[in-house]
């Protein structure tokens, strides 16, 4: 996948490497490029175009205050980073250290990328220029899947909590249940603390503090990337996949339609990745607004805590504790 991606991006790959340094030279030579086997080098001290991380290993997840660093040096020299999967992928973990302070100050979403992304796409920016005229959404319903090979079940969630919040803001209570991979006995493991290496099926309810809710749904056990939402308010609804969206009023007649150009072989999730990858190469493309972060963070976490307790989790809790400085 991601050679093809790459190729249609234009991106001549000049270094790879593997989390798993054994394995870096297998990966250069599919690239036919040289060998990268220290990440942390590379950020620092090269100066390439571009850093892909499709798989970023403990990068940002073990060695946090080093990791940050690389990040940081990597951002001054003008080097752009992208990553497959969130950086940090955790937020007890990077609590009270510099990568908290990075979050708070705002200047962390210049550091690394996270792709692909569906807000970053003309669909999603289509569709808030209909919300405009829209109302409030009431109730939203969303699933984002995609096959693995573009990012863990925790990718599909940080792509799907950054659009929650995005449409309709941070949920006061999230109620999550997981599904991973069975045990020999047909029991599922529960989630840990981190989004990274997390695969399977996630779904939640998340609850607004006045009422409105959200529907959720994410996987990365899928053979072709999906979008879907369905957002219904007092001026009627609005119906989305991945080839555009239909909006109805509350009489049920159509009153506006998106309808994107689209290879109907193409996986949508390659599509964006493509489209996103070239962005960031050329420095032109639609000013968006960044990710934050560290709401988007503690959405996920709050996830991942209420599979594992049953109840209810309040994203704001996490929120304080990755404020904390």
């Amino acid at each position: 996948m991601l050679s093809g991606v790459l190729s249609d991006a234009g991106i001549q790959v000049v270094g790879a490497g593997c989390p798993v340094s054994a394995q870096s030279g297998a990966v250069a030579q599919g690239f036919g490029c040289e060998v990268q086997d220290d990440l942390r080098h590379m950020l620092s001290s090269e100066r390439p175009d571009l850093v892909l991380l499709a798989d970023p290993g403990g990068f940002g997840h073990r060695e946090v205050e080093l990791d940050l660093a690389a990040l940081q040096r990597a951002h001054e020299q003008g080097v752009t980073v992208a990553s497959l999967e969130p950086i940090p992928a955790e937020a007890t973990e990077i609590s009270g250290s510099r990568w908290g302070e990075a979050l708070h100050s705002g200047s962390f979403g210049e550091y690394v990328r996270v792709v692909p992304m569906a807000r970053r796409g003309r669909l999603i920016d289509e569709l808030m220029a209909t919300l405009e005229t829209f109302g409030v959404v009431r109730s939203l319903s969303i699933s984002i899947t995609a096959p693995g090979v573009y990012g863990s079940l925790g990718a599909r969630m940080f792509e799907a909590m950054d659009l929650v919040r995005t449409l309709v803001g941070v949920p006061g209570m999230i109620d999550a249940s997981y599904q991973g991979e069975a045990s020999a006995n047909g029991l599922h493991q529960l989630p840990g603390e981190s989004m990274r290496d997390l695969h399977g099926v996630l779904a939640g309810h998340l609850r607004m503090g006045d009422g409105r809710g959200v529907l959720l749904q994410v996987s990365d056990r899928v053979g072709r990337s999906g979008l879907m939402m369905n957002l219904l308010g007092d001026e009627g609804e609005i119906r989305v996949l991945d080839e555009g969206f239909v909006r109805f009023d509350g009489g049920g007649e159509q009153i506006d339609s998106f309808v994107m150009e689209v290879d109907a072989k193409a996986d949508p999730s390659s599509v964006r990745l493509t489209e996103q990858l070239i962005q960031l190469c050329s420095g032109v493309g639609p000013v968006r607004s960044p990710v934050d972060h560290v709401s988007v963070l503690a959405m996920g976490h709050a996830a991942l805590l209420s599979a594992r307790t049953g109840q209810g989790e309040t994203p704001e809790t996490i929120r304080r504790l990755l404020m904390e400085v």
